[in-house]
């Protein structure tokens, strides 16, 4: 296995350096723990039962009977089949000899372990929010019969829905969406979605939606009365809001839409889209783990017999939704 850190650097190794390395920002669109219901005991294999509604049941009283009413409901099961997901990666330290960075090695007998130094604490960082990234990539994007590598761990909501209605909104340019584009195709979602969808409370939905449908919305927003739909909370996070629900920039569906093209986003006429939304209740997708939060199980160790640093994680991880009645697919054409 090659090392997970290169040398890159085409600075000569003379004079002063500056003692730090600035990171690229790894961009998380939501919070896994505040969009989605989080089941953390999940082995392998969970069957999650529903109960579905029971309606049409109060009837006139006539006179008295032992006829019972035929009204019934179903409780089914939906299974959760978590993958056994893996992070392995490896770094020697001799790619940055000869660099600045090898000044802040260790010395001696030890001088092979990386622990505590630059070069340790950059893997670890780009490590734990890579995990994080592709736990969210992964649980919309996820295809256990796709071609495309490193989508094939475990089904996610996007192939698990693809069977669910997709409402269609007609735009001019689906691939740089209007302002007047994205709230219509917001509109169009919020007012057509199931019956059950829209009597779940404003706060215990979210709809996620692709990075052009969310900027452009925001124009509708800006310079208007309709800026207090912008809210910004204790923490420093801006929240964007439609009608009492939030909206989510979900920037991994870009990077899904380019390397997959997921049934769900193909419009009725078989044409590959890349703009769309998905309406849902938050308790309505669940993501399935054996530990809290995949980004936390990781371990660092030296191993002097090979003289490397080894960076390890070991996860299992899959999602499911519960009801069709709870979620709604829009895509702009």
């Amino acid at each position: 296995m090659a090392n997970v850190a290169n040398d890159a650097i085409a600075a000569t190794y003379g004079g002063a350096n500056l003692n730090e390395i600035f990171y690229e920002p790894v961009f998380r669109s939501d919070d896994i723990m505040r969009n989605y219901r989080v089941i953390p005991n999940v082995k392998h294999v969970m069957n999650v039962y529903t109960a579905a509604a029971l309606t049409k049941i109060v009837e006139v009283y006539s006179t008295c009977s032992a006829t019972s009413g035929a009204t019934q409901f179903d409780i089914s099961d939906k299974v959760i089949t978590a993958g056994r997901c893996r992070v392995a990666l490896e770094q020697c330290t001799d790619e940055f000899f000869g660099t600045f960075i090898e000044e802040s090695y260790r010395n001696g007998a030890d001088v092979m372990n990386i622990e505590g130094t630059q070069l340790a604490d950059a893997i670890v960082n780009r490590a734990v929010k890579g995990i994080a990234s592709d736990v969210v990539r992964l649980a919309w994007g996820g295809d256990v019969a796709g071609a495309v590598a490193g989508y094939a761990v475990f089904d996610g909501w996007m192939e698990l829905m693809k069977a669910e209605s997709v409402l269609e909104y007609t735009g001019v340019a689906p691939a740089a969406p209007t302002a007047g584009e994205a709230i219509g195709i917001i509109r169009k979602i919020f007012d057509e979605a199931p019956a059950a969808l829209q009597q779940v409370a404003p706060s215990d939905k979210k709809i996620f939606v692709t990075p052009g449908i969310f900027n452009a919305y925001l124009a509708n927003l800006e310079g208007s009365s309709a800026d207090l739909a912008i809210v910004n909370q204790v923490d420093g996070m801006q929240r964007v809001m439609f009608r009492g629900v939030e909206l989510v920039a979900m920037y991994e569906w870009a990077t899904i839409v380019a390397d997959t093209n997921p049934d769900v986003f193909q419009s009725a006429a078989g044409a590959d889209l890349t703009q769309g939304i998905c309406y849902c209740a938050v308790e309505n997708l669940i993501i399935g783990s054996d530990v809290t939060d995949p980004s936390g199980s990781f371990k660092v160790f030296y191993d002097d017999l090979e003289e490397k640093m080894f960076f390890r994680g070991y996860f299992k991880l899959g999602v499911q939704y519960m009801y069709s009645s709870l979620v709604q697919w829009g895509l702009l054409v």
